[in-house]
């Protein structure tokens, strides 16, 4: 099992109303809180189906404990997720990403802010490919993954892409310029032992 470093503070801005966090065990129930608020589509496309709370409770602490897990909070509440996974079936050097943003806060630029983290979060573990793997129905999901250079393809009634890393880092430095947020370098560190700010 592979742990992941948490390696910089990308100090993102969208407003002055969303800030950005690594999240953690102690996490747990605000994740939970978050995927329970999602509308049922939403919910559906997030897990390409339904699932029981108990293999969602198993979900969240795995991700909590061994993958990376960025939040964004609207004051304290938690209306966005963006995960990073890599080890077991997953080949080295490429991660699954996954994305789950609050129905009342889709369309706001939230996964775009948060799939620049990631991306910049994979570079430094050295992930070259982030797997993007969605319902064929999430067409918000794929224009994301589509905006930072990946190609989606049909498997059975799921779109799959992968996003080189290096590319996605250089189309998001161009559009930087255009966004309503701003990243500003940081100095690289280990994993904290607690959640750390990103903002």
């Amino acid at each position: 099992m592979k742990f992941l470093f948490k390696p910089r503070q990308p100090q993102l801005v969208a407003g002055d109303d969303i800030k950005l966090r690594y999240l953690g065990p102690s996490d747990a129930e605000a994740f939970r809180a978050h995927i329970h608020e999602l509308h049922f589509e939403d919910f559906r496309d997030r897990f390409n189906g339904l699932v029981s709370d108990e293999w969602l409770d198993r979900y969240i602490a795995r991700s909590l404990n061994q993958a990376i897990v960025i939040g964004a909070f609207a004051d304290d509440h938690l209306v966005a997720v963006a995960e990073l996974h890599t080890g077991g079936r997953i080949a080295a050097g490429q991660g699954e990403s996954a994305f789950s943003v609050a129905s009342d806060w889709r369309h706001k630029g939230l996964g775009t802010m948060l799939l620049k983290v990631l991306l910049r979060a994979a570079s430094e573990n050295d992930v070259a490919t982030i797997i993007v793997e969605t319902g064929a129905q999430n067409h918000a999901m794929k224009a994301l993954a589509r905006r930072f250079g990946a190609r989606m393809q049909f498997a059975g009634d799921q779109s799959i892409g992968r996003i080189n890393v290096a590319d996605g880092l250089r189309l998001a430095a161009r559009r930087m310029e255009s966004a309503k947020f701003l990243a500003p370098a940081a100095v690289a560190e280990k994993t904290p032992s607690v959640s750390t700010p990103l903002i």
